[in-house]
């Protein structure tokens, strides 16, 4: 093989590789996307958007409530592993509906976004609130049919002890 010959081998594979990064920073896009749109859809309580974001066969892990935040009963079962959607969405959406406000119901505003993409495979962690309490959110999302899915969604909340 010539030089010359090499060195276009050798700028072909450059390309090739730069264009593998800017497909992963695109994809990174795709999943950030995603995550926007089923935020937004939570926002305004569209169920029928959030429902469709998760894969047929995700599961999720309801949002935990801390003891003493909560004066009640806690029903642990309400917070075992569940298929689809996590419930507590879907009631918190038919409740701020009931509600008489208008949409958008919520302003969710993630901190601390990190995505991380791997082939076709994404985690997506962020926080929500603070002060007081905190709560953190891990979603998986898998690339099927040309569209990022949520195949698990993992909720929990921290919050500062009371006196």
């Amino acid at each position: 093989m010539s030089r010359y010959a090499n060195a276009s081998w050798a700028a072909t594979c450059v390309l090739f590789l730069l264009s593998l990064n800017s497909q992963v920073l695109a994809t990174e896009d795709d999943v950030l996307a995603a995550m926007e749109a089923f935020i937004e859809a939570f926002e305004n309580g569209d169920l029928e958007t959030m429902e469709a974001a998760f894969s047929p066969n995700a599961v999720t892990f309801p949002r935990a409530i801390m003891a003493y935040e909560y004066d009640g009963e806690i029903d642990v079962a309400k917070y075992r592993r569940v298929s689809g959607i996590d419930p507590q969405m879907r009631e918190i959406v038919n409740r701020l509906k009931k509600s008489g406000r208008d949409s958008p119901y919520l302003d969710i505003n993630p901190v601390d976004l990190d995505i991380k993409v791997f082939g076709t495979a994404a985690l997506v962690t962020f926080h929500l609130g603070g002060g007081e309490s905190i709560g953190r959110r891990t979603f998986v999302l898998e690339l099927i049919d040309d569209a990022w899915k949520i195949v698990h969604l993992h909720a929990s909340n921290v919050s500062e002890a009371r006196e």
